[in-house]
């Protein structure tokens, strides 16, 4: 068991496993996603096509926050990316917890979709940045492991959550963000090596003097 556990995990650098940790966190805390269709129906007493709006919606957000959170990890940087995206949805969190009316919600759903998952690509584009080539697939499926582990636990954790108050859902979810942003913040600096960085550095020609003469 040693061995393999060693094999496993052994050799991965510390930054990887401050982002593991993160990504464990925020999975943790991932209740409303579960919870939001139910949230919707039975405390703010939607119907199920308002609420099917409200989840389409957070869709759409996520689909787009793809696409500009990776051509921001390219052309911002991974670091920042990474930190506003976690801010974003931590900020939404709570303005979504506190909504009351349709357009509200919806709105609100839109905008954590497209921040929550603006965030993935940056972490993919830095773990692949630290981690080895030859070292990622392992890498890669240790942190898949953090996403299951913590999406599992979160499900029981909101049923719990939710028997004291549903806004706790979105407090927690949006602290959890938050602790996991504090990680990027304090603990992971930015990888993306510049194109400036990657041109070696150019080697005078035959002709050229080196001194003075």
């Amino acid at each position: 068991m040693r061995g393999w556990f060693r094999d496993t995990t052994g050799g991965l650098p510390t930054t990887f496993w401050y982002l593991w940790t993160g990504t464990l966190i925020n999975r943790l805390g991932s209740f409303v996603l579960i919870l939001l269709a139910i949230y919707l129906t039975t405390e703010r007493g939607f119907n199920e096509l308002q609420a099917g709006l409200v989840l389409g919606l957070w869709g759409v957000g996520g689909a787009v926050g793809t696409t500009v959170g990776g051509t921001l990890a390219d052309r911002w940087g991974r670091r920042p990316t990474l930190l506003t995206a976690h801010l974003g949805a931590a900020a939404m969190m709570l303005a979504l917890g506190f909504a009351r009316e349709l357009w509200a919600l919806a709105a609100g759903a839109l905008l954590l979709g497209l921040f929550a998952e603006a965030a993935r690509p940056a972490f993919g584009a830095m773990m692949i940045d630290v981690v080895p080539e030859k070292d990622r697939l392992r890498a890669f499926s240790l942190n898949y492991w953090a996403i299951n582990l913590g999406f599992a636990c979160a499900a029981v954790l909101a049923g719990l959550a939710a028997e004291a108050s549903y806004l706790l859902l979105f407090v927690v979810d949006a602290a959890t963000t938050l602790v996991t942003a504090s990680i990027i913040f304090l603990k992971v600096r930015e990888t993306r090596v510049t194109a400036a960085a990657r041109r070696p550095a150019a080697r005078p020609g035959p002709g050229a003097r080196c001194g003075p003469s």
